[in-house]
């Protein structure tokens, strides 16, 4: 299996697994030394970057996020120039998200004009615009209105530009929300989010070390079969004292231990940086 493959996305490296995760693994049944083959160890880091992107909702790599791409390349905001796609759009490395849904927690007192976003770490917003399909008009805020909570994903609006345009505004949003009914795929962001290399590395050790933990789980497979193949769970000594026979026991063969490790650490990890970097983060002041 070739590495060319697979584009990793953290700077973790083959050889670090190999010298400390897999530190001491012999890969063939007659216990010769083997080296193991970094195709298969790319393969599996690679999943496990996908996996914890996915459920912890973060990207290792800074990306580009887009609303509603379809829509927009289809026509349903003729003439709009503000929702026109870039040149350079990349439907492989950006990510395509629905528009984001005009609800009743959007407006709440308690969190003015805030926004969830779906990813993480938020490291710029391109534009956020207002907009209905059909011929109802766009509107986008200033920028310097938008308040960025990059750890958590979180934009806030906070009008700074006087009472005429406050009042603009306001009327623009109330006279689209009747009825006290929200409007859905209203808004539309287009944002970067994801961790640099040097971020990863300065502050971020324990989650590139849950990688490498859930890639050795990904080749337990491969690890439980090595030394006993036949799953044989017992150990002799011939009476001439040169024949012999090996067993391991355990769930998971002769690295049942390590696996084991492997799998207590890694939970720990994950629990602990989706409590801490996931959390709910103050409330914004002022």
């Amino acid at each position: 299996m070739a590495d060319a493959q697979f584009t990793l996305k953290t700077p973790i490296k083959v050889e670090e697994i190999k010298e400390n995760e897999l530190y001491g693994v012999l890969l063939k049944a007659t216990g010769e030394p083997d080296a193991f083959d970094d195709g298969n160890i790319t393969a599996e880091l690679a999943a496990a970057e996908d996996f914890y992107e996915r459920e912890l909702q973060i990207r290792f790599r800074p990306t580009r996020v887009f609303s509603d791409v379809w829509g927009r390349q289809n026509g349903a905001f003729p003439s709009q120039s503000l929702l026109l796609l870039p040149d350079d759009y990349d439907p492989i490395n950006d990510i395509d998200e629905p528009a984001y849904n005009y609800d009743q927690d959007f407006w709440d007192y308690g969190r003015w004009g805030e926004l969830n976003l779906n990813w993480r770490p938020l490291r710029d917003v391109s534009q956020l615009v207002f907009a209905f399909p059909g011929t109802m008009p766009l509107y986008s805020p200033p920028r310097h209105w938008m308040r960025l909570d990059r750890k958590f994903g979180k934009l806030q609006l906070v009008p700074s530009s006087g009472q005429a345009i406050m009042a603009v505004f306001n009327q623009f949003l109330l006279s689209r929300v009747s009825g006290t009914r929200g409007l859905p795929q209203s808004i539309f962001i287009d944002y970067e989010v994801g961790f640099t290399p040097e971020e990863l590395c300065a502050h971020h050790k324990d989650l590139l070390k849950a990688l490498r933990l859930r890639t050795i789980l990904s080749l337990g497979g491969v690890l439980t079969t090595i030394a006993s193949p036949k799953g044989a769970t017992s150990a002799s000594l011939g009476m001439d004292g040169l024949s012999r026979s090996q067993s391991f026991g355990g769930k998971y063969g002769a690295y049942s231990g390590k696996i084991e490790l492997a799998k207590e650490q890694e939970a720990q990890i994950f629990e602990s940086w989706k409590r801490r970097e996931k959390g709910v983060p103050l409330a914004f002041a002022g």
